[in-house]
């Protein structure tokens, strides 16, 4: 670092005073030359994204720093060293990359070589722009709270070599105050722009920009960066290719939060590093140094779920093994889907359509065992490159698919991360739980990210912050219509297992008020599905239809974890297709009412409804109420 500021001390003024003064000589008193690091020890994972040709560079080695080289073409390297790199190569092949070691003693003489591996040349932009857009309009900002949200560095490198800037080290200078909107015209790879400077009114320039009006108007010449009038301005964005590399190209005078040099506002073209649903990584340079811009979306930052590096996470030291595959389009079973292992989980390549739950399942078998002493809170990321209408996620014991956490259907939206969470979850006693995953439903060609899968005790607390309760009323807006009540109409049939301790005893009471009904359950039970209560309708439902489910119960006692589960009659292989298996808390003497909203439709001649009161405490009575299904209604 030291040899690097004094050969660059000239650009100092050109850079801005405040970028280097919070640095100083380094002290070499303690350098031990015989703790260099050695290449050998190099340990390097590299993880591509094969649909957006983005990869991603990691070094695993603790306490030290990389040096990577990274070869693109014959005559074009890239260097950085920043612990984790991520680029984006467009052209299908093999790219090396000379990487080496540093600690404070110095970098190894030698070093290791690692291979990028590009299967396509990147010709559909689409999984980009919709990141960008939101397939709408998306709002993007300075990431302040990020250490190198801007930077600089050598022309060549990703611009941070020279200086990175803190969290929020330009605070009170309008830049935070920009925002960038990208908004989707219908094209697959331009769309419409908008710069907003926001509450300041203003733009920050580089203070060697003084030959640019009107915003060198406002340069002091005092040699400090500057804060510019500037105005709300539309234009356009395109997404294009040069070579090996990706490109955000603007128009003449359009701006981005930050003015470096001339070049920015004549020929804005920035090399895009990164594009995700909440994070976008662009440099610019001119030939004689490159700037490094880190842009985040506007407001909080997004929930990603429980945090996957914390040392609490269960499944981050798992030993975890992906076997048994089900894929099984019209029932018939083919080849098992290919996956990569990612750095935090896998990519699933499902080239085959599915029509059904069930018909693509991926388990994750794993040597973690449960108890059910013990809540947990659990969470994964899914991303799919389609739309798909119900992916089930169950967490569940290995061996027994019935003695299970959750078992869940969740929709997921093209190239849309899905944070599915459960907090506080009531245990089960398993020696081992299996993760069952399954994407049956999907379109042909779909590609699934799944990533950051978490574990953990409830009470070990890893700083995560949950979002803030959903409202009350769900986001698709629903219309409970009475005379549209299946459940009115629908006559129905009780089945009971009463078995505290696994031994059956007699059936609960049971009193029906109309629809409505109280049962009674007299002695504790510890398990679930030790004390069933199903009725077995006569109603019908069809898949190219929506439904909408709600049930009210209160209990005398509080209850950790009731199942509700709307369910195809007939019992055996019957009960893997299902609406909903949730798991819900009764407070003891409140009316709880649950609601689930426009379901995908399951072809299904005949539907039960299972309560499960497993885990109830003795004399325990519940009154259950207003249970309606009807086609959806908004």
């Amino acid at each position: 670092m030291k040899k690097i500021f004094n050969s660059i001390a000239s650009l100092a003024l050109l850079l801005g005073t405040g970028l280097f003064t919070a640095c100083s000589p380094d002290e070499f008193d303690t350098v031990n030359p015989d703790a260099i690091p050695e290449a050998s020890d190099i340990n390097v994972t590299v993880t591509v994204d094969q649909e957006t040709n983005e990869y991603t560079l990691t070094l695993n080695n603790p306490g030290y720093y990389p040096v990577w080289t990274i070869h693109t073409s014959p005559t074009k390297e890239e260097i950085s060293t920043r612990p984790v790199y991520k680029g984006i190569i467009t052209v299908a092949g093999t790219y090396p990359v000379e990487v080496r070691m540093g600690n404070r003693n110095g970098v190894s003489t030698g070093s290791k070589v690692v291979e990028i591996n590009i299967e396509n040349t990147l010709v559909d932009y689409t999984p980009y722009m919709r990141r960008l857009t939101n397939g709408d309009s998306k709002t993007w900002m300075f990431a302040a709270d990020k250490s190198g949200h801007l930077g600089c560095g050598k022309s060549g490198s990703d611009g941070l070599d020279w200086w990175s800037a803190a969290p929020h080290d330009k605070d009170g200078v309008g830049m935070y105050e920009n925002r960038f909107i990208f908004a989707d015209n219908g094209g697959t790879d331009s769309g419409k722009y908008t710069y907003d400077p926001g509450t300041s009114g203003t733009i920050y320039v580089n203070t060697g920009i003084t030959s640019l009006p009107p915003y060198s108007d406002s340069n002091p010449g005092d040699g400090v960066d500057y804060s510019a009038p500037a105005q709300l301005a539309e234009s356009t964005f395109k997404l294009t290719t040069e070579g090996t590399d990706m490109y955000l190209v603007f128009p003449e005078g359009t701006l981005l939060g930050y003015l470096p040099f001339n070049e920015a506002y004549d020929n804005p073209k920035f090399k895009v590093h990164s594009i995700t649903n909440d994070n976008i990584e662009l440099s610019i340079d001119n030939g004689s140094i490159a700037w490094h811009y880190i842009l985040g979306l506007e407001g909080e930052a997004p929930f990603t779920g429980f945090k996957y590096d914390s040392e609490f996470n269960m499944w981050r030291n798992a030993n975890v093994t992906v076997g048994g595959f089900y894929y099984a389009p019209g029932w018939a079973q083919i080849a098992d889907p290919a996956y990569e292992v990612t750095a935090n989980g896998y990519t699933l390549t499902l080239p085959a359509a599915t029509s059904d739950q069930w018909q693509a399942q991926m388990p994750l078998i794993t040597d973690i065992s449960a108890n059910s002493a013990t809540n947990y809170d659990f969470s994964i990321v899914l991303n799919s490159s389609t739309d798909h209408p119900g992916v089930t996620v169950k967490l569940t014991q290995d061996g027994d698919d019935g003695n299970f956490l959750f078992e869940e259907r969740v929709a997921l939206k093209a190239y849309e991360d899905f944070v599915f969470y459960k907090s506080d979850l009531p245990g089960i006693d398993a020696p081992t739980l299996k993760l069952v995953l399954d994407f049956g439903g999907n379109a042909e060609n779909t590609e699934i990210s799944i990533s950051n899968i978490v574990l953990k005790n409830h009470a070990d607390d890893d700083g995560t912050v949950l979002p803030a309760e959903k409202p009350e009323e769900p986001e698709a807006p629903v219309t409970w219509v009475d005379e549209a009540n299946l459940w009115t109409a629908a006559t129905y049939t009780t089945e009971f297992f009463y078995a505290p301790g696994w031994a059956q005893i007699a059936d609960p009471g049971f009193e029906e008020n109309g629809k409505d009904f109280t049962v009674t359950l007299p002695e504790a039970t510890s398990d679930q599905w030790q004390a069933q209560v199903k009725l077995h309708s006569d109603i019908s439902t069809a898949a190219d239809k929506q439904y909408d489910f709600r049930i009210v119960m209160n209990s005398t006692t509080d209850h950790p974890g009731v199942t509700v589960k709307l369910v195809l009659a007939g019992g055996g292989d019957n009960d893997n297709v299902f609406y909903m298996a949730d798991r819900v808390k009764l407070t003891a003497y409140d009316d709880c009412e649950f609601k689930w909203v426009n379901m995908p439709g399951i072809d299904m001649d005949k539907v039960s409804l299972v309560l499960d009161f497993g885990g109830c405490a003795p004399s325990t009575v519940v009154n259950v109420s207003k249970i309606h299904l009807q086609e959806h209604h908004e």
